[in-house]
C-alpha cells in the first residue's frame, strides 16, 4: 500500500506566482535556504526519464509489499539510503521482504533516484527539465518528526510556465500553492506526484515556447521600454555593460560549481552524459525568457 494523506489538493484562482532566484542566491546547496539539499539545475530528458522509470518500479514493489504506512516508510528509506540492516527487525520479520535486494546492491555506484526520495524524485527531475528549478522535496514520513504533512516539491518558474503546469497539476489530482517566496506542488500520495511527473515529461513540448499571448505582452512592454530609452539616452550606460560582463562570469562559475557537485556526489554516469548548457541558455533558465 501507498500511504494517502487526508487533504484536498487544489489549484487556486488566480494562480500564485513567484520570481526565479537571482544567480547570486544559487549555490551548490540550491536556493530557498533549505538544509541538506543541493542544486539539481538543468536535467537532460533521458536522465529524467530514467529516474521516473526507476521510481515507478520502486513504487510498484512498495505498493505490493508494504501493508502499513510504517512498513512503506521503512522499506522506502532502506532503498533511498541503500542500507537494509535492521529492516527485518524494524518490521518484525525474520528476513527482509522478498524483492528488496533488487533495489539494494553492492554494484551500485550511486544512490538510486539521484539521491532523492521515492515518490518526489521523478517530479523534481521533470520540473527541472521544463524550466522549473526545484529547491527541496519530501515524500512525507511516518511518525512525528516529518517536516511535511504530505508529499511536496518546492520550485520556481516563470509565470507563463506556471500557467501551463497548473492545468497538468489539476488534472493529475495534485495541488499548487505559494510558500517561502516559491511555489509548491503537493499531493494526497506519492502516486499522484509520480503520475504528474510522467505527464510533464510526456507534454514537455508545451513548456518550450512561450504562448503567443504572453509573447505579445512581453513585446509590448519591451517596445515601451525601448521608446523611453531612446528618448532619454543615446548610448548604453557603462554600468549596464559592466553588469552584463559580471553576469557571464557568474554563469561560468555556476557551470564549474555544477561540475564539482556532480563529482562530489559520485555520479560519474550522469557527469559523462551531461551536456552543460551554454551561458545564454543558463541565463534564460535563471531569469526567464526576458533576460535579467
Amino acid at each position: 500500500m501507498v500511504p494517502t494523506y487526508d487533504l484536498t489538493p487544489t489549484v487556486p484562482t488566480p494562480l500564485p506566482t513567484c520570481t526565479l532566484p537571482p544567480a547570486e542566491e544559487i549555490s551548490e546547496e540550491g536556493f530557498g535556504y533549505f538544509r541538506g539539499t543541493w542544486f539539481i539545475g538543468r536535467v537532460l530528458v533521458a536522465d529524467a526519464e530514467t529516474i521516473v522509470r526507476e521510481e515507478g518500479e520502486i513504487l510498484e514493489w512498495l505498493d505490493a509489499t508494504a501493508s502499513t504506512p510504517e512498513e512503506f516508510d521503512v522499506l522506502a528509506r532502506a532503498i533511498e539510503t541503500q542500507e537494509d540492516d535492521g529492516v527485518a527487525d524494524s518490521l518484525g520479520f525474520e528476513h527482509p521482504p522478498s524483492g528488496l535486494a533488487r533495489f539494494i546492491g553492492d554494484d551500485r555506484d550511486v544512490y538510486p533516484l539521484d539521491g532523492l526520495e521515492v515518490g518526489v524524485a521523478g517530479l523534481s527531475q521533470a520540473l527541472s527539465v521544463v524550466g522549473g528549478p526545484t529547491s527541496a522535496s519530501c515524500r512525507s514520513h511516518h511518525g512525528p518528526n516529518r517536516w511535511s504533512d504530505c508529499p511536496i516539491v518546492f520550485f520556481a518558474a516563470p509565470t507563463w510556465r506556471v500557467e501551463i503546469l497548473a492545468d497538468l497539476v489539476s488534472e493529475e489530482g495534485c495541488g499548487l500553492t505559494p510558500d517561502r517566496g516559491m511555489l509548491t506542488v503537493f499531493g494526497r500520495s506519492v502516486r499522484e506526484m509520480h503520475a504528474l511527473a510522467l505527464r510533464i515529461l510526456k507534454e514537455r513540448g508545451r513548456f518550450r515556447r512561450m504562448p503567443d499571448r504572453w509573447r505579445t505582452r512581453r513585446e509590448s512592454v519591451r517596445a515601451k521600454h525601448s521608446q523611453l530609452t531612446l528618448a532619454t539616452e543615446t548610448q548604453p550606460r557603462a554600468e549596464e555593460v559592466v553588469a552584463r560582463h559580471a553576469l557571464w562570469r557568474r554563469c561560468g562559475d555556476r557551470i564549474k560549481r555544477r561540475q564539482r557537485l556532480q563529482i562530489r556526489r559520485g555520479s560519474l554516469r550522469n557527469l559523462a552524459a551531461c551536456k552543460f548548457p551554454a551561458a545564454q541558455e543558463l541565463v534564460e533558465e535563471i531569469f526567464g525568457p526576458t533576460g535579467p
